[in-house]
C-alpha cells in the first residue's frame, strides 16, 4: 500500500518554529527530532509530493548526502512530508554569518558537487533528468513562445546530451545546502534525478549568475551579488580544475547556453512576470540562445 493509498496522518503546525520558506512550500519545526515541509497546494499534487519522498528516500539510500524522509501527513488543507530534525544551519545563513570564509564554503560546494556526479544509481531508479528539459521546452511552446520547428531543434539539443545513471540535484544552491560539522547536507532534492553534470552545472549558473544579477536570489537568500559571484567563481575553478580565464569564459558561455532552456520558461509562463515585459524578454532571450544553440555542447 503506497502513502496515496493508506489513510494519512494529520499534523498541525499552528505555534511551530518556520525554518525556511521557498516557492513550493513552508518548512516547520515540529520538535525536538522531527520537522515537516509543507507543499503549497496550488504548487503539487498529493501524488508529485509522494514521488517527491520516494526520490529523497532512495537518495538516502544510494549514499546521498539528505535528511531522511519519513511518512506524508496531512497539514490543514495541503500535504507535507516528515523528515528528521538535523543540528545544522542552511549554506546561506552560514555565509551570512561567517563572511570571511566564503571560499571555504565555496570549495566544499564544489567538492560535494563532484561527489555527487559520481554517485551511481540503477537505471530508472530516479528520473530522467533530461525530462525535466523536455518539460521546458513543451511549457514554453504550449505558452506560444516557440515554433514547431524551434522546439524540434532544442529537442534535439536535449536528445544530443549523452545520458548517464549519476545524480544530479538540479536546485543546488546555497538554501537547499545544510553545513553540519564541515560537510554539506541536502535538502529539497524534489527535482533530482539521473543524468549528465551539465544539466545541474546550467542550473546552478541560473541562480549563482543570472538570478543573482537581478537580485531575486540575492534577495531571497540575503547572499548579496557579489558573494553569489565569488561562489561562482571558485566553484567552476575547483569543479574544472582550471585557473585559465578563456576555459572560465568558455565554460560559462555553454552552462548559460543550457540554462536559457529554464529561463525562457520561467519568464514565458511565470505568473510573477509582467506581461508588459513577458514577451520582450522571452523574445530577446530566444534570440540569444538560438544564435549560440550550433556551438553548445555537454561539459564536463
Amino acid at each position: 500500500m503506497s502513502s496515496t493509498d493508506k489513510p494519512m496522518r494529520e499534523v498541525s503546525v499552528e505555534g511551530c518554529e518556520v525554518l525556511g520558506k521557498g516557492g513550493n512550500g513552508a518548512v516547520y519545526r515540529l520538535d525536538d527530532e522531527t520537522i515537516v515541509k509543507v507543499y503549497f497546494g496550488n504548487r503539487s499534487s498529493r501524488e508529485k509530493i509522494e514521488q517527491n519522498r520516494k526520490v529523497t528516500r532512495d537518495a538516502f539510500v544510494q549514499g546521498v548526502p539528505t535528511m531522511i524522509a519519513f511518512d506524508m501527513v496531512k497539514v490543514g488543507e495541503d500535504y507535507g512530508v516528515i523528515y528528521e530534525k538535523i543540528n545544522a544551519r542552511a549554506m546561506n545563513q552560514e555565509i551570512i554569518a561567517n563572511p570571511d570564509r566564503i571560499e571555504e564554503y565555496a570549495k566544499l560546494i564544489a567538492d560535494t558537487l563532484k561527489k555527487l556526479h559520481s554517485t551511481e544509481f540503477e537505471p530508472g531508479s530516479l528520473p530522467d533528468s533530461k525530462d525535466r528539459c523536455r518539460a521546458d521546452i513543451d511549457a514554453t511552446f504550449n505558452a506560444g513562445f516557440y515554433t514547431q520547428a524551434e522546439k524540434d531543434r532544442l529537442y534535439r539539443l536535449v536528445d544530443d546530451i549523452p545520458g548517464r545513471n549519476t545524480f544530479v540535484h538540479q536546485d543546488f544552491h546555497p538554501g537547499n545546502m545544510m553545513y553540519q560539522n564541515g560537510e554539506i547536507l541536502l535538502i529539497d532534492v524534489d527535482d533530482a534525478g539521473i543524468g549528465h553534470p551539465v544539466l545541474d552545472l546550467s542550473s546552478m549558473y541560473l541562480v549563482y549568475v543570472t538570478a543573482a544579477k537581478t537580485q531575486w536570489k540575492s534577495t531571497d537568500m540575503g547572499l548579496t551579488k557579489k558573494q553569489f559571484a565569488t561562489l561562482w567563481d571558485i566553484i567552476v575553478r575547483k569543479y574544472f580544475n582550471t585557473d585559465d580565464p578563456k576555459e572560465i569564459s568558455e565554460i560559462n558561455r555553454i552552462l548559460e547556453g543550457y540554462s536559457m532552456i529554464k529561463m525562457i520558461r520561467g519568464v514565458a509562463t511565470s505568473p510573477s512576470v509582467p506581461n508588459i515585459i513577458r514577451k520582450p524578454v522571452a523574445s530577446s532571450s530566444k534570440k540569444k540562445l538560438f544564435s549560440i544553440i550550433d556551438n553548445l555542447h555537454p561539459i564536463p
